[in-house]
């Protein structure tokens, strides 16, 4: 078991060695050169895999005296089974309870009668529990028996030798197999960071040493990503520190995580979840506290351990740390709490180090306003029902609403009258100043936005008004001037298109056999050639003897020249305020001023006949295409050209092997699936159908 775990390592080793080394990107530096530390051995790879069947056996051929043993083995068997046949059929049977032969520590026996044992010459070497039955060893296979215990005895020996010879190999380069391990280590880690950052859409920050952090909707990796709402913030640049005030469940604590978890992330070499040029600070230490460590057991308070924590924090934070703390001063007196957070908070920004703190303390929101190395932070609340937006605003403290958001989820209206007198008077009057502030503030920012939207809009409609008058003016001028000109270029054009066509036709005509699919575009080509040759006839005088039609003498089934296309069209339905009319493939409305005759005449409809008689080669291919090693775009081109085949050949079933992997191919093939009108449905295929590496389905 150990050897052929060896043998897989040295298997993993080699393949990662090859592939990563066989790549030619000059982007991959570091990968390659761990790949060329890695060790490789082919031969003892080979030679242990070829030996070991698996954990139990070894192969025959692992060596030429193993072979020869396990050959006389079978011979041995096989003469031991013919020499008891011939035995019982000389009339041993008779004394047998039955005729069964079996084996007693590795010697054939045959089970004798109790009654009988004395008449069967050879060893004992068992007997049933009940007595009844002896298990004896007849002297004419005795020396055969022998023989086979020696043999069997060679066989033991003969392994013991060929895994003793294995394991030295193995001891031999066991320092290059722990190397490889690490190395391997490494490499896992490395694509799994590849793996996290593809699935999770992530980027690679830009990284700095002068505590600059700028998150730029940055969603934290830890909620579910249809329900996170992505988050910016500024920190490093203006200000040290982020003090963030506001409602509690709007999200304070979360952003403060996003942060911190965002530095360690892109400390340990792992993407980011944000939009690209998001940048991170490369910190010698980042110090948090957050959450309640309360303790029984150590006899610790809430506000204990949190002191616990913001003492060993304040010990050991430097100008190149990052300090996150959730509630500073939380778990004790508010007046006391608010006094000690602003005294950490002062001596925090004298150590010039970079953080966030949250808290609900209006001294520590004042103080915030007078400081130029703090700054205030807010988490946004709908100002209706006060649920949170978990939006962050930097530059404006928030209101903790905790009356407010307790009347929302249903305290009594006598309670919270109750709570609101109980507020002192200057609490109150902060609390409406910053209200006010906050109010102001979102209905100077809503006329802000509604103002810039009218001014985009006015300057798009100008803008767009200037082109279209641009290009009418170059339209007039090159059609006074070029009008013939231009006609009879056009008509050149149409000729050179219908001669093409008449070639493309003549390559099918020349064919020995013909497909379903030449069939198909013989008769594209006629249609085509039918509306060159009405345009070749007409394209010159439609320019200046356009005669509109007036509604009540236009008729269903009329042939009509659709001014705006430029081409000849049927009508199809007639209604007051539209005309349907039939052009090519098309089925477009028009209103009656868009339709005419050309000289006064209308248009008489083209007919034209094409025979074509050859044998139709029906042969099918498989109906399966693999595009397995392709990229997605080439993969799809592929799919395309492949589906033509299988609807013109009339498949009722069409399978697609593109793998499972990462699932790109898969899911582009899908997605472009979705998008065809002719197929229904698919699905990957069932157990023994290939499963998610194969897709299936039936084009209609």
């Amino acid at each position: 078991k150990e050897l052929l775990k060896v043998a897989s390592l040295l298997r993993s080793s080699r393949l990662l060695f090859n592939s990563i080394l066989n790549v030619n990107d000059d982007n991959i530096v570091f990968l390659k050169e761990i790949a060329n530390s890695i060790f490789t051995d082919n031969m003892l790879e080979n030679e242990i895999f070829s030996k070991l069947i698996n954990e139990t056996t070894v192969a025959d051929n692992a060596s030429q005296k193993l072979y020869q043993i396990r050959q006389n083995i079978r011979n041995l068997n096989e003469r031991i089974r013919e020499k008891l046949a011939q035995y019982m059929r000389a009339g041993a049977n008779k004394f047998m309870q039955d005729n069964v032969v079996s084996v007693r520590s590795g010697r054939y026996v045959i089970p004798v009668k109790s009654e009988h044992v004395n008449k069967v010459k050879g060893f004992i070497h068992d007997r049933s529990q009940s007595g009844s039955t002896f298990f004896i060893e007849p002297q004419e296979i005795l020396d055969l028996n022998n023989a086979l215990r020696n043999e069997t005895i060679n066989e033991k020996e003969e392994i013991e030798r060929i895994l003793s010879d294995l394991t030295k190999s193995v001891s031999v380069i066991s320092d290059n197999l722990f190397n490889n391990i690490n190395l391997l280590t490494e490499i896992d880690l490395t694509f799994s960071k590849a793996i996290y950052a593809f699935k999770t859409k992530s980027i690679m920050p830009l990284l700095n040493a002068n505590g600059y952090i700028n998150v730029k909707n940055g969603r934290h990796p830890l909620i579910d990503k249809e329900k996170v709402v992505p988050i910016s913030i500024t920190l490093g640049k203006d200000y040290n520190y982020i003090l963030i005030s506001g409602p509690n469940t709007g999200g304070k604590t979360v952003t403060l995580k996003l942060v911190g978890l965002f530095t360690l992330m892109a400390l340990s070499g792992i993407f980011i979840p944000a939009e690209d040029d998001s940048e991170i600070s490369v910190f010698s230490s980042v110090f948090v506290d957050i959450g309640d460590e309360q303790s029984i057991e150590q006899n610790l308070s809430t506000f204990s351990s949190h002191i616990k924590n913001i003492i060993d924090i304040v010990n050991n934070a430097t100008e190149n740390s990052l300090v996150l703390i959730d509630e500073l001063g939380a778990g004790t007196d508010p007046d006391e709490g608010s006094a000690l957070a602003m005294a950490i908070t002062e001596n925090l920004l004298e150590k010039n180090s970079y953080g966030i703190i949250t808290t609900h303390y209006s001294a520590l929101k004042e103080y915030a306003i007078k400081s130029n190395k703090i700054t205030n932070a807010s988490m946004d609340f709908d100002e209706e029902t006060f649920a949170p937006l978990y939006k962050i605003r930097i530059g404006t403290p928030g209101l903790s609403n905790a009356i407010e958001i307790a009347k929302r989820l249903g305290l009594n209206d006598e309670l919270i009258k109750c709570a609101k007198d109980n507020l002192s008077q200057d609490s109150k009057n902060f609390k409406e100043v910053l209200y006010q502030a906050e109010k102001a503030r979102n209905e100077q920012e809503k006329l802000s936005r509604e103002i810039l939207e009218l001014k985009n809009l006015q300057q798009q409609t100008y803008n767009n008004l200037l082109l279209e008058k641009q290009k009418f003016q170059k339209e007039k001028e090159k059609f006074l001037q070029n009008a013939k000109t231009q006609a009879r270029k056009l008509v050149n054009e149409k000729l050179d298109t219908a001669e093409n066509l008449l070639l493309q036709m003549k390559e099918i005509f020349d064919k020995e056999e013909y497909y379903k699919s030449d069939l198909v575009k013989m008769s594209t080509l006629k249609n085509k050639i039918e509306n060159q040759k009405y345009f070749i006839e007409n394209e010159e005088d439609n320019l200046s003897n356009f005669n509109t039609i007036s509604l009540d003498k236009l008729k269903v089934g009329e042939s009509v020249y659709v001014k705006s296309m430029e081409t000849q069209g049927e009508v199809l339905e007639i209604t007051p305020k539209t005309i349907w009319v039939q052009v090519g493939s098309l089925r477009i409305s028009s209103k009656i001023e868009n339709l005419g005759y050309i000289s006064g005449k209308k248009p008489s409809k083209q007919t034209a006949t094409v025979n074509v008689k050859r044998t139709l080669n029906t042969t099918p291919t498989k109906p399966e295409i693999n595009v397995i090693g392709l990229s997605a775009d080439e993969a799809l081109q592929e799919v395309e050209n492949f589906l033509d085949k299988a609807i013109t050949l009339n498949y009722q079933e069409v399978r697609i092997v593109h793998g499972k992997g990462l699932k790109i191919l898969s899911t582009a093939i899908h997605n472009y699936l979705k998008n065809l009108k002719f197929i229904e449905s698919f699905r990957f295929g069932k157990y023994g159908e290939g499963e998610h590496g194969v897709t299936i389905f039936s084009p209609q």
